[in-house]
Formats: structure tokens, sequence, C-alpha cells
């Protein structure tokens, strides 16, 4: 989402992408050393769990105290991984009481301890570590030791959905240095954990993992994955036309173009990942609630679909998908009517000028939409969107801008963002876009329109704390009824995620399926997402 963020969301990727491997593919067929070859859009700055890399429960090299089990039209389940059992729950959800696995030992051949969980913590919660992440603990009072097998984690209230933050990759306390910046930690070069794979190689261009010899598991089958990077989308389109890969990311026009070409898949995956744009506070124009309404109902949310995504997405008019399912409530949605969306605009005082643009008391209806510039979806997101809110008078410059220029920008400048990053409760995908606490709490992609609604607030809190399912429920709908009436900003789809991979990979291996996504995707995501479960068909 952000420099940040979203340069962990890729890491994350390109963590399981680093699954990928060069070269000769697994789909040979050949007894040669098994391998899989990935093509992605991104590499990882980072491989330090600190940092925020592989937090989404499936990481290759860190593993989580909790992973992720489900199907692709599904939440995902969170399963104990390197803890023995479920986390035990205070009655009142501020006590989370942890056992850990026995003899799990790390690749550099050190035992997981208790220890090891608390020192991966508290040095995301140290401000001194400045660690990207650190704002998803806001609500964690203290980690403890309770002894060597058993951790609790005290909260300063309850928080149900504390459970998918026992998804963050565990490191071994020994290469964590107190107090030490997150940037100069060796665990970003040079990673230590108790997962499939360990690294064999690592530079801004290529990522290579293969087993990890100490892994308490079955060791995987795919014995290289290796992850390469080229950022233009079109220059993945050739090189796996030219079949130098078993598999990339795609956007979904591209993808598609595979389709009815002979040897290859396209992979859709379902998401809960939104793609939509902030409505900047200190903008005349966008901090007018008659235009933040109109812009929602102004715009056609299908065509953009269709047109944008080819179809691969649905429509969102807030951050929650269906897949919530009773949490979801299907009808705060808005619908398409430009012909009041005009008159709205007409009515708070926006006129239309000899040129099309509505001014009104000399303020123009007009605001810069940033994009990312390397990413061809929101550069195509941000056109459509711009294109249609015009027929409403509304004039929107677009600007490739990198996160890093965005940032100073925030209050006065759109920006076109994605969301989602642990989908796994309902908590987890609205708090930090709605609650008033954030930016300030966390980064600036959190909650970036600066929107304040005490009546918001108290909801989200009550839906954070809240013990009964039913309140929860009630609390969260109540969200959704007070956005789609006083909405923050133009939320687009959510978007489905595309892959392309070799025919061969899929005859050649079970284990091919995926699950319903986060907002980051990558060639660590897709049918690649298991790929250490992986099991090789009868050749």
């Amino acid at each position: 989402m952000t420099s940040t963020r979203s340069a962990l969301a890729l890491c994350g990727v390109v963590s399981i992408l680093a699954l990928a491997a060069c070269g000769g593919g697994s789909g040979s067929g050949s007894d040669a050393e098994e391998k899989i070859t990935l093509l992605t859009a991104a590499m990882p700055e980072t491989l330090n769990p600190i940092a925020g890399y592989g937090n989404t429960g499936k990481g290759k090299i860190n593993e989580g105290l909790l992973t992720l089990s489900g199907g692709a039209d599904e939440l995902p389940e969170l399963v104990p991984n390197l803890a023995a059992a479920p986390p035990e729950v205070s009655a009142d959800a501020t006590s989370w009481t942890v056992a850990i696995q026995p003899d799990v030992t790390f690749s550099d051949g050190s035992a997981l301890d208790a220890g090891d969980v608390v020192s991966t913590y508290e040095a995301i919660m140290d401000e001194a570590t400045a660690s990207p992440i650190a704002g998803d603990l806001v609500n964690l009072r203290s980690v403890e030791a309770v002894d060597e097998t058993t951790v609790r984690f005290t909260l300063k209230q309850p928080q149900v959905s504390f459970k998918t933050l026992l998804l963050i990759g565990i490191a071994p306390s020994e290469t964590i240095t107190a107090a030490q910046k997150v940037e100069e930690s060796v665990l970003n070069q040079e990673p230590i954990g108790t997962g499939p794979y360990v690294v064999d190689s690592f530079t801004p261009e290529r990522l290579v993992l293969t087993p990890n010899q100490r892994y308490r598991k079955k060791a995987p089958q795919v014995e290289k994955v290796v992850y390469l990077l080229a950022a233009d989308d079109n220059t993945r389109v050739q090189r796996m036309t030219a079949g130098e890969f078993d598999g990339t990311v795609l956007p979904p026009r591209l993808a598609e173009t595979f389709a009815d070409r002979d040897g290859f898949d396209v992979v859709g995956s379902k998401t809960a990942d939104w793609r939509g744009l902030s409505l900047p506070p200190d903008n005349p124009f966008t901090s007018d609630p008659a235009a933040r309404m109109a812009l929602n109902i102004g715009i056609d949310r299908d065509e953009i679909i269709t047109g944008v995504l080819a179809g691969r997405g649905r429509a969102a008019s807030g951050f929650i998908p269906p897949e919530y399912g009773e949490y979801y409530d299907p009808t705060a949605v808005f619908d398409f009517d430009r012909d009041r969306a005009n008159q709205m605009l007409e009515d708070a005082g926006w006129v239309r000028g000899k040129d099309g643009i509505r001014t009104r008391g000399g303020e123009r209806a007009a605001f810069t939409l940033m994009y990312r510039p390397s990413d061809l979806l929101r550069r195509d997101l941000s056109a459509a969107f711009a294109s249609q809110v015009l027929e409403l008078g509304v004039d929107v410059t677009l600007q490739g801008v990198d996160f890093a220029q965005a940032e100073p920008r925030i209050a006065t400048d759109a920006i076109l963002l994605g969301g989602g990053d642990t989908p796994y409760d309902v908590d987890s995908q609205v708090f930090k876009m709605l609650h008033s606490s954030y930016p300030e709490a966390g980064s600036f992609y959190d909650n970036p329109s600066m929107f304040a609604d005490p009546e918001m607030d108290r909801q989200l809190e009550a839906g954070r704390t809240s013990l009964d399912e039913h309140s929860r429920v009630a609390a969260y709908r109540k969200v959704q009824d007070l956005y789609v009436r006083s909405p923050s900003m133009v939320v687009l789809a959510f978007v489905d995620h595309m892959y392309v991979q070799k025919t061969s990979v899929a005859k050649a291996w079970d284990g091919t399926s995926t699950l319903l996504e986060p907002h980051e995707h990558g060639t660590a995501w897709g049918p690649w997402v298991d790929i250490d479960l992986w099991t090789a068909r009868d050749r």
C-alpha cells in the first residue's frame, strides 16, 4: 500500500515467490533437481520478520505460531503451526497463552523456545526498532515467557482478532539486538527461521530458496525455488511466452491473453484485497461531505471491473467482502446513480463552468490522484475513475508518484491504494482504515483521508473488544451503515489476483490449489502458496 507496507506486502509475496526457481521447471519430468521458476513484479527489500516479511501466515523461511488453512472461497482458518495447540484465551480475551511445539529447531541449529517469541514481539513493539508493523501491536501490553515452552500475551483491552497477530514470523533471540533499528538487522539479508526453506542467495534481482535440512516436517519435494525480478508487466508476458519460467503474476487483462494459448493455465484467486482512493481532507472539494458522497454514487463500478479488470473482481462499496458471512451487510452499498450525484453537487453549490468543471466560491472541483507508477493496474483504475468523474464535472489529474514522495502530500492529494493485509478477522480488515487514531497510530496509508467520527470509533471499538459474536456482528454492520452514510474514501473493487502457470506444472504436481488471498500477492500466493507441500505425480 504505502512505501513501507506495499514493499512488505510484495516482500511477503516475494518470500513465497522466492519459492520459484530458475530455469528448467519442475514440470519437465526429469530426474534432475526439482525446481519451480517464477517471475515476479517486485523483490523484497528485507527478509526480516521483525520488518513484517512473511507475516501473513504462509512464510516459507520464518513461521508464525499460527498458520492458515482453508479453501479458495472462504476465510482461512487460523490453526497451530509453531504453537502446539490453539491459544488459551482468558474469559475477557486480554490474556492469550500459547504452548510452543517441543523439539523445533531453527535453520542454524538452535532450538526454538519461548524466549525467541518474546524477543521477536518485543523488538516489533520497541519504538527504537522502528518496525513498520509496530502499529499492529498497539493493543499488546506485554509478552512474557511463562516457561521455556509457554508464552503469554497480555493485552490492554479485549481483542478477539489478536489471533491474526500470531501469524508473525519468529526469529531466534540471538539474532535480535535490543533497540537496533530494523534496517540495520542482519536478518534483512540473512534470515534464520524454522520454515521449510532457507535462503540460498539473495540479491536485488534474484532470490533462491532451498530446503531447510533441519525442518521438523517432511522435506519439500521442490528442491529449489528461484524468484527473479521483472517489474514491467509486459516484460513478464514476453518472458513467460518464451517459456523461460513456470509461472508469474499479471494484471487481469494481460493474464487473459494466455487463456487460449496452448501450454498455459490462467489461475484466478478470490481476495479480500480492495482497491480504492483516498479523499484528502485539505482539498476544498474532497473535504466536502456532499462531494465524497457524489463521487461514490456517481461511478459505475461494474464498468470499471469489466473494462480494467476484465471481469476479474467484484464491486466494492467498502472494505468488507462477502466472505465474512453474517458480518457482511449486502445492503451497505453505493448504488450507481449519476443523475443523483450531479444533483447532489448542484445542491451543494458546485456549479459547472463553461469548461464543464464545477466550481464553488472560486474553488474548482479538482484534485490530483497519485498512483504507484510501476503498478499498471493502479494506473488503469485511476484513469478509469478520472474518466468517469469527469462526467460529473470533476477534474482529476493523474500522477505517477512513488510512495515516499506521496506520503507528505497525503492531506492534499488523493492516492490509489490497496488493502486487506491480514483479512482473517473483520477487525483487522477495517479498524485501521476507519478509526480516528490512525494514521497517527500507524502509517500514512492507514485512514489516509484522516476521517474522524466518534460513533464510528465506538462501533469499531465495540467490534474489537466484544466477546459476544452477536454483538460483534451488530457492531460491524453498524460500521458499514455509518460508512455508506458518510464515506471517507472511494473503494472501487475487490480484485482477483491473476496468475499464469505452465500447464505442465499442474500435471506434474499435486497441491497447486489456492487460498482466499490478502492484499499481499505475487508468486508467494496463487497456485504456489503451498509449494513446500507439493507432491510429485507419477511421471
